[in-house]
């Protein structure tokens, strides 16, 4: 690691001590009278704007007055700040809307109002605001700071640059030229310093440390010459004893087999053994050096030493001769392969025998012949218990298969019934709209009746002509809604409950789907935006299809948002080629863990057991989407990023399947 200098550590000190402290304290200061001046200049019009529009709203968007709406959001649009005005009626359409060129990159805020008339909501403001100015004077003012921040920090370096070469820099390079004169060994010349701080301090250690070394150098000398004197009597003494503890060592205690040796001059009888042999034979050094006889016994047939000792005195050597000694006395035999050389310790011939054991390598070579004679029978009797168990896993395959198809019928039928339920729900509010209006209109004309009996005047009747006029609109829309309603209704729940297929318009079809989980949607805070181009035409099976989307959105709404999130469903489809369509469902949510990633496809896989999640919703996407629409689902995620479902369908399937269960 490189070491700092002092001029290094010098500037280093400077940018800490003054650098470091103005950017913590003027980012704070930054960043707090940013979001003063954005909570002034933005956020609080746009609010203020908003609750304006808003009430301003309710007359001209009821009475359909746009031009007196356009000079409202005009005189909204006045102030930079805001970039854009929209105003939506009662069926999200845009009323009035005005923009402004923005910027790229700018940060953009929007404030959203319901337009209420008599406690109704008719219809909605979303007004929006840039945080463009409010940035740009933020950005001058940080530059007239870092010029500020530049000139103090030039003028402090300078003052403390020089302080530091006089008071330091300069004394410490003398005092480093005199250590250096003391670390080439020149101790004659004395260290001389006027300075009384802490560096002349220093400057007298050094003088005294070059007087103390020079007497220590002095006594080293001379007891260099006794040392080296004594150190070379103790090598010659350590090397004459390493010698003698290599040739044991490597005779016996490297080896990790049985090593004996024998004295041929005396018949060849043991005079040691290694720690090896004693462990495999369970003799100690004592029983066995002291006693020929027990040499001799260590043998179980003597004619085996005998042809041992032959072949040794023959050939001065002998290579894995097999014979039986017996192992102490535990009256246990061992079958050892003998092997052994003779050689020469000096001039005196020695043998040196090595006895390993294989008693255990022969048994094992037995037992694996006489398992080979048996692996035949052995492994027709596995593969007939292996046909039996395949049998069970067969039946209970097929009964799990029956259950699964079950309980995707159940899945269908209950999203159904939920389908059916929300409808009925949602045609409550206009029909009931509609009786209400009937009535009305009823009353008003048996009054008109009374009144025409006892003469009619022009002002009764315009007032009846009016309410009726009113009425009637209130009627047809509520009507038109509740149609609307029903076609939608009865379209997908005759395509979910059969599995016909038809040429149908992709936008049209998945708008009804969309409009049927009307009802199951706006019971949550969540949105769903269907954004599909339109002459999108299909031959296939819009059942199927609707219920991807169906299950796709439920799932959106149990697993990816929790809490107060308000969540959002994008729905957007594109032609790949005249033969190929790719729908992509993306929600905001929280997405999917990398661990869970490739198991969402799975029959009963759920993280939410218990809680809404039954583990089929996604199995039924995948297997109508490679099933019977013919075509492939891919799941991209990352976790708080939210989720991508991709759909690749074939326009019109080549193959028609049969209906699913």
């Amino acid at each position: 690691m490189r070491k700092l200098s002092l001029r290094q550590i010098l500037v280093l000190g400077v940018a800490l001590g003054i650098i470091l402290p103005a950017i913590l304290f003027g980012r704070f200061l930054i960043n707090d009278r940013y979001e003063r001046e954005l909570q002034l200049r933005v956020r609080d019009p746009m609010s203020q704007y908003a609750d304006m529009l808003s009430r301003a709203m309710s007359i001209t968007l009821w009475n359909v007055d746009k031009d007196v709406a356009n000079q409202f959001v005009q005189a909204v649009m006045r102030a930079p700040e805001v970039t854009s005005v929209v105003v939506l009626d009662e069926a999200k359409n845009v009323f009035v809307h005005n923009e402004k060129v923005r910027t790229p990159g700018a940060k953009i805020f929007h404030e959203e109002r319901n337009i209420y008339l008599n406690n109704q909501v008719i219809g909605k403001v979303i007004i929006e605001l840039t945080s463009e100015y409010v940035e740009h004077a933020l950005w001058d003012d940080f530059l007239k700071l870092v010029a500020a921040l530049a000139v103090q920090v030039i003028i402090s370096f300078i003052f403390i640059w020089r302080l530091f070469e006089q008071r330091i820099v300069q004394p410490l390079h003398e005092l480093q030229v005199a250590t250096a004169q003391l670390a080439r060994g020149k101790l004659d010349q004395a260290l001389e310093w006027k300075r009384e701080d802490e560096i002349g301090i220093l400057a007298q250690g050094l003088d005294r440390m070059r007087l103390n070394l020079g007497h220590l150098i002095t006594e080293r000398e001379l007891h260099n010459v006794t040392l080296q004197q004594e150190l070379n009597d103790r090598l010659r003494a350590e090397q004459a004893l390493r010698l003698t503890e290599e040739k044991f060592i490597a005779i016996f205690q490297a080896s990790p087999v049985a090593m004996a040796v024998m004295r041929k001059s005396q018949r060849f009888v043991m005079i040691d053994v290694n720690d090896a042999w004693v462990r495999q034979f369970a003799w100690s050094h004592d029983a066995i050096l002291g006693s020929v006889e027990a040499q001799n016994d260590l043998w179980r047939n003597p004619d085996d030493l005998a042809e041992v000792l032959r072949i040794i005195e023959r050939d001065g050597e002998i290579h894995d001769y097999e014979a039986w000694l017996r192992c102490g006395f535990e009256e246990k035999l061992l079958l050892c392969q003998i092997s052994g050389r003779t050689v020469k310790f000096g001039d005196e011939p020695m043998l040196i025998l090595v006895q390993e054991d294989i008693t255990e390598k022969r048994q094992n070579e037995q037992d694996i012949r006489n398992m080979n004679t048996t692996l035949e029978r052995r492994v027709s009797e596995r593969t007939k218990a292996l046909e039996v168990a395949n049998s069970e896993l067969t039946v209970v395959l097929e009964n799990l298969q029956r259950a699964q198809r079950e309980l995707l019928r159940t899945e269908k039928m209950a999203a159904l019934g939920s389908l059916v339920a929300g409808i009925a729900h949602e045609l409550n509010t206009p029909i009931g709209n509609s009786v209400t209006i009937a009535s009305t209109l009823q009353q008003h004309t048996d009054e008109l009746m009374k009144t025409f009996a006892q003469g009619l005047r022009r002002s009764t009747l315009e007032e009846y002509l009016t309410s009726a006029k009113m009425g009637t609109d209130i009627l047809m829309r509520n009507l038109s809604k509740a149609s609307e309603l029903v076609i939608s209704f009865k379209q997908v729940a005759v395509d979910r409950t059969s599995a016909n297929r038809r040429v149908f318009d992709l936008d049209e079809m998945l708008t009804e789907v969309v409009v049927t989980l009307g009802p199951m949607i706006r019971k949550t805070r969540h949105e769903v935006n269907c954004s599909i181009p339109p002459k999108i035409r299909m031959d296939s099976y819009p059942g199927s299809l609707g219920q991807v989307l169906t299950n796709l959105i439920n799932n959106a709404f149990i697993h990816a948002f929790d809490g107060d999130v308000r969540g959002l469903v994008t729905i957007q489809a594109r032609l790949l080629n005249d033969d190929m369509v790719e729908l992509v469902i993306k929600d905001n949510g929280k997405g999917i863990p990398s661990d869970n990633l490739g198991r969402v496809f799975d029959p009963f896989f759920t993280t939410r057991l218990g809680q809404g999640g039954s583990g089929l919703g996604l199995n039924i996407v995948y297997n109508l989407v490679t099933g019977v629409l013919g075509g492939n689902i891919i799941v991209e995620s990352e976790f708080g990023q939210g989720t991508t479902f991709k759909i690749t369908l074939p326009c019109s399937p080549k193959v028609t399947h049969s209906k699913q269960s």
